[in-house]
């Protein structure tokens, strides 16, 4: 695949990306997306620093991912990211994680949008890239991933709450809270017991206001079979905050 754009990265797993049962965490496999996503952005002339200059940061609104088997404590990983040609207001960019052998463990995709750092306005990205059509790759890692989730209230069943604020360890270098921490979130708020008998295969993101130092939220989650619908509120500016959702197995 080396005609297409996109950049590839040998990972070993280490003890502190693993949950109690020895299952990668939902924020790992994030953490592992961003950061490759922040080196090829670099790389290819639109990273952090690049944005900057112009007044611009790129901002993470969607994610999917897709756990086919969760890699082992101590397993070399190869992960592996890629854009789509980006459209007018937003970029799609997808993610595989493969074992040794080019067997797929995880596959994820993300949607971003370019964001004017002082008026908060979207701005156009595809003004950004500057290739021909035949560097992105055709496939795409996950068929209908980047869904929008469902409001809480028209999902069956009773909800669940669970409280906390935001700490100075979830934020990232923006003032935010970092992307991945939402993820620690959802899980923080899931029942211990189910949490325990059960595996994720499949998780999807929302991510609809930013949370700084000194919010508070409140999670509220409701689990209709085998899939669990999350949704949060604070006081924020803007609620809700993120939505998102977990299919078990």
């Amino acid at each position: 695949m080396g005609e297409y754009l996109h950049h590839v990265q040998k990972v070993i797993t280490s003890v502190d990306e693993f949950d109690f049962m020895e299952r990668l965490k939902p924020s790992a496999i994030m953490e592992y997306f961003q950061d490759l996503a922040t080196v090829h952005a670099t790389e290819i002339g639109i990273g952090y620093e690049e944005m900057k200059e112009k007044n611009l940061c790129w901002v993470l609104n969607r994610l999917t991912a897709v756990v086919d088997r969760s890699p082992r404590l101590g397993e070399e990983i190869c992960i592996e990211t890629f854009p789509h040609r980006p459209n007018l207001v937003d970029a799609i960019r997808d993610y595989y994680v493969t074992d040794t052998d080019g067997k797929v463990l995880i596959r994820g995709t993300s949607r971003w949008c370019v964001l004017d750092m002082q008026s908060k306005a979207i701005r156009r990205c595809a003004p950004l890239f500057s290739y021909d059509d035949s560097v992105y790759r055709p496939d795409s890692a996950v068929e209908n991933g980047n869904p929008q989730l469902p409001e809480l209230e028209t999902v069956p069943g009773d909800s669940t709450s669970y409280n906390d604020s935001v700490k100075i360890t979830d934020l990232d270098r923006n003032g935010h809270v970092n992307n991945a921490r939402y993820a620690d979130i959802v899980v923080n708020s899931c029942d211990y017991s189910f949490y325990s008998s059960h595996q994720i295969h499949a998780f999807d993101f929302n991510f609809l206001s930013e949370m700084k130092m000194g919010n508070t939220y409140c999670v509220r989650a409701k689990t209709d079979r085998n899939v669990s619908y999350f949704e949060a509120t604070g006081n924020t500016r803007v609620n809700p905050v993120f939505r998102a959702r977990i299919m078990w197995k």
